[in-house]
């Protein structure tokens, strides 16, 4: 019986530790690896030289695990619980934020197509606004300070060359790039637009990226090429509502 629940002892010790590192808890994952490390010099090694080398190639293991944990990107949190919707005015209370769509526009969330990051969007005809966060890394978020910008991030060269590189190797048929700066909400941000064949139609896309207190977000507004000029200044009035709202 005793050592049944030993046993089961060791088994919650484990799942302990796999939540631990899956929340990013640091504190009881190094608990919980003090005691183990104990554990094991006492039941099977009580006088063995070897042991410290061991019990050392288990630590380095975990902290792997936990390297690739921490900087591993967290899950963009889609839940719509957190999505308040009144009237034209959308505010997410998972990333503290909130933005007016446009009159007219039809409010729905994410579709199974959408990017992961996507939390919500809104539509009329073929012309989208689509908003989108992603958490930095664990590891960074603890060794980061909150109050840095996009600017902190990557400069703005190396935004645009970064930003077309990437978008080159991934729809080769995009074209037309332009890149700025503005600010949305006083919070610095980069913004790029670009065309792109889509079906047998022409998109064009104007997308924003600024980051504010560890969270990435990224505002994307599309619509066919011809009509983008027409529409560009309903989008605008849509990034200037967009607001931190805590």
């Amino acid at each position: 019986m005793k050592e049944k629940l030993i046993y089961i002892g060791y088994i919650l010790l484990a799942v302990g530790l796999s939540n631990a590192i899956k929340s990013g808890n640091f504190s009881v994952v190094a608990g919980i690896l003090c005691v183990l490390v104990i554990e094991v010099k006492r039941k099977f090694y009580p006088t063995s030289k070897y042991v410290y080398w061991i019990v050392g190639m288990i630590l380095l293991i975990m902290i792997g695990t936990l390297i690739d944990v921490g900087f591993s990107r967290p899950t963009t949190n889609t839940d719509q619980k957190y999505s308040e919707i009144q009237n034209l005015n959308y505010r997410n209370t998972a990333y503290n934020f909130s933005v007016t769509f446009p009159e007219g526009w039809k409010i729905s969330p994410r579709e199974s197509s959408d990017s992961k990051a996507v939390v919500q969007k809104a539509t009329k005809g073929s012309a989208t606004i689509s908003l989108a966060v992603r958490d930095v890394p664990l590891v960074v978020e603890a060794l980061s300070p909150e109050d840095k910008t996009i600017k902190d991030l990557v400069d703005f060269e190396e935004f645009k060359e970064g930003t077309k590189s990437d978008m080159e190797k991934a729809l080769p048929s995009v074209t037309d790039f332009e890149f700025g700066e503005i600010t949305i909400d006083q919070i610095p941000a980069y913004w790029v637009k670009f065309s792109g064949s889509n079906n047998s139609s022409e998109e064009t896309v104007k997308q924003y990226h600024f980051f504010y207190k560890n969270i990435l977000y990224m505002i994307s507004t599309t619509s066919n090429s011809n009509d983008f000029l027409n529409m560009e200044e309903i989008f605008n009035t849509t990034i200037n509502s967009f607001k931190i709202t805590k």
